[in-house]
């Protein structure tokens, strides 16, 4: 009899747990709108984000084909998670009007003898400061005419390793090194299409040229409220052409592009989410071996600033100046941009930008866009 009963309230306290989980489930999935999911397993999920770019253009175009007056840029999908306790794979891509590219993708290892940390993949280059962040996450519409010309439209994105090292000494000292393929720059299927386009500093003649590239960096804090990063970079590759006999090519001829920048940043401690300053400049010169000539040289620069006045807005200009690659001319072109900046949030921008351009060839042209950008998920921020 004792032994019926505690059965009885062995069989009452297991239905009581019973119900009274599903009871908390229920009122969990109500109060939500989901079914709970297990803690832990978004540990086998990469951080995702989506960054939309959306862009309207006016004025004049010297181009005779021209960009539509609305158009939506590009959308980028980032993926991101660690692989391991010791490295970290970044997927960038970029899907636009005209089709998919792999903007980056690396597998970067954190923890190797002597401080090093290394990347391979295809990433965008430590050339300067300007070229390593993504187009959509600029503050521009476009790129600087020094950019465009010296590194590309898209900027110089190659294939292969890198490793940086942090020098252990009482201040920032940064070194990088990089050895990659050397990418073409046009990307192009139809060969009239691409020798229509200017050249860049690099250019490969055969597929096994390489490009390598050093940098050096330091950080220095000015006060509470200011700091400044100032870089040299070096980079050499082939300008893709070559000293030839009656035999066929001989020797790669080079290209050597030397850099540097300097990054101003001020933020009042006081009232940080409301007044900033950023202002940057870059200068870079190309010295391109010739067929039985002077080795070739070109330079071009550019500066900009952006002053955050109030919570949500910016304002700011970018100066432009730049010889053209290419041809036996001294012929630069110069423009200047301004713009301004409306961030309702950290995720989302409109931003209506001005710019005018003197070409080479006397011309000139103004152009207007609308720049807006929107992203979902947590991209990580770049480099400062």
């Amino acid at each position: 009899m004792r032994q019926a009963t505690r059965a009885a309230v062995a069989h009452a306290l297991l239905l009581a747990t019973i119900c009274g989980a599903a009871a908390s489930a229920s009122a969990q999935t109500q109060d939500t709108g989901v079914a709970p999911v297990p803690q832990g397993a978004s540990l086998l999920n990469p951080a995702i984000s989506v960054i939309g770019w959306f862009q309207g253009e006016a004025g004049d175009q010297n181009s005779e084909e021209g960009t539509a007056a609305f158009e939506f840029r590009e959308v980028e999908v980032g993926l991101q998670a660690n692989v391991d306790p010791y490295s970290r794979a970044d997927f960038f891509v970029a899907v636009t009007p005209d089709g998919v590219d792999i903007e980056e993708a690396t597998l970067t290892l954190f923890s190797l003898p002597a401080g090093f940390m290394a990347k391979l993949g295809k990433f965008r280059s430590n050339f300067g400061k300007f070229n390593r962040t993504h187009p959509p996450e600029t503050p521009f519409a476009d790129r600087p005419l020094a950019a465009e010309r010296f590194l590309g439209e898209e900027g110089l994105a190659p294939t292969g390793v890198s490793a940086s090292w942090l020098a252990p000494l009482p201040f920032y000292l940064s070194l990088d090194a990089e050895v990659t393929t050397t990418p073409e720059a046009h990307g192009h299927d139809d060969e009239e299409e691409a020798e229509a386009e200017m050249p860049t500093a690099f250019e490969p003649y055969r597929g096994k040229d390489l490009l390598y590239l050093g940098r050096v960096s330091t950080f220095v804090d000015l006060s509470e409220a200011m700091n400044v990063t100032v870089g040299g970079t070096y980079a050499d590759g082939a300008n893709g052409s070559a000293q030839t006999d009656s035999l066929g090519p001989v020797e790669a001829l080079r290209a050597q592009l030397v850099g540097a920048d300097v990054t101003f940043r001020w933020k009042d401690p006081a009232r940080a989410i409301y007044r900033s300053l950023l202002a940057q400049v870059e200068w870079m010169e190309r010295s391109a071996e010739t067929l039985g000539g002077p080795d070739e040289k070109r330079q071009g620069a550019f500066a900009w600033v952006d002053f955050q006045f109030a919570r949500r807005w910016h304002v700011g200009a970018r100066y432009d100046w730049s010889d053209a690659l290419g041809g036996l001319e001294q012929d630069a072109a110069t423009g200047a941009l301004g713009f301004v900046t409306f961030t309702p949030s950290e995720f989302s921008l409109v931003s209506l930008q001005g710019r005018r351009q003197e070409l080479e060839d006397g011309s000139s042209e103004t152009r207007w866009f609308l720049k807006t950008t929107f992203n979902i998920g947590p991209h990580g921020q770049h480099p400062f």
